[in-house]
């Protein structure tokens, strides 16, 4: 392989809500570079349900959840917003 050592791009194609060009380490230094990304996912909640029961995953974090209707949460873009 000529390319050997290269990394081939990674392309996540869910929503993005929030990024951050750093970390925030435990002993309060910034690691610089280091993206971070928190998606946007919507889930259908039936009228009447009181509770959401997620499952269990180690490798997932739930940072906040909100319940509101959104008329314009069905909006896309014309087109795709990343290069294939």
């Amino acid at each position: 392989n000529a390319l050997a050592g290269i990394t081939p791009g990674f392309i996540k194609r869910d929503p993005v809500a929030w990024c951050s060009d750093h970390w925030r380490l435990a002993d309060g230094t910034n690691d610089a570079y280091r993206f971070c990304y928190l998606y946007r996912y919507a889930l259908d909640v039936p009228d009447g349900v009181t509770t959401l029961t997620l499952p269990r995953n180690e490798r997932v974090r739930i940072l906040a959840a909100t319940l509101a209707q959104n008329p314009n949460a069905d909006t896309t873009p014309a087109a795709p917003l990343y290069d294939k």
